[in-house]
């Protein structure tokens, strides 16, 4: 499992960086989206690290998904605006995601083995 989380995220970081090398005005834009990308993908490591519920671990996967695409969506309108707002709310679901995390992963406990 672990292979293909971080394939997904590899993939997705490759493709905003040859978007970067094919469009030089959004070079810039590429290199920080790629290290969101970078940092989603190590979020969801630490998932599939922690011990917790199926149901949790694929619950935050799934946000963490939702939340690299608005994130690098805020970066993007944030470089060809260069509007501060942009990049507080890029920022706010940034942090959002960081305590979505640790919520599952305190909250959802794993299945008990007794099968009771």
């Amino acid at each position: 499992m672990k292979i293909i989380v971080m394939a997904a995220y590899v993939v997705a970081a490759g493709v905003v960086l040859l978007s970067g090398v094919l469009y030089p005005d959004v070079r810039q834009w590429s290199y920080w989206a790629a290290g969101l990308l970078g940092a989603h993908g190590l979020l969801s490591l630490i998932v599939l690290a922690a011990r917790m519920a199926d149901a949790g671990r694929i619950a935050a996967w799934c946000w963490h998904a939702i939340s690299a695409l608005l994130c690098v969506g805020l970066l993007l309108v944030h470089d060809r605006t260069q509007q501060g707002g942009w990049l507080l709310a890029m920022a706010v679901v940034g942090g959002f995601t960081l305590i979505v995390t640790l919520v599952f992963m305190m909250g959802m406990k794993p299945d008990s083995v007794s099968g009771r």
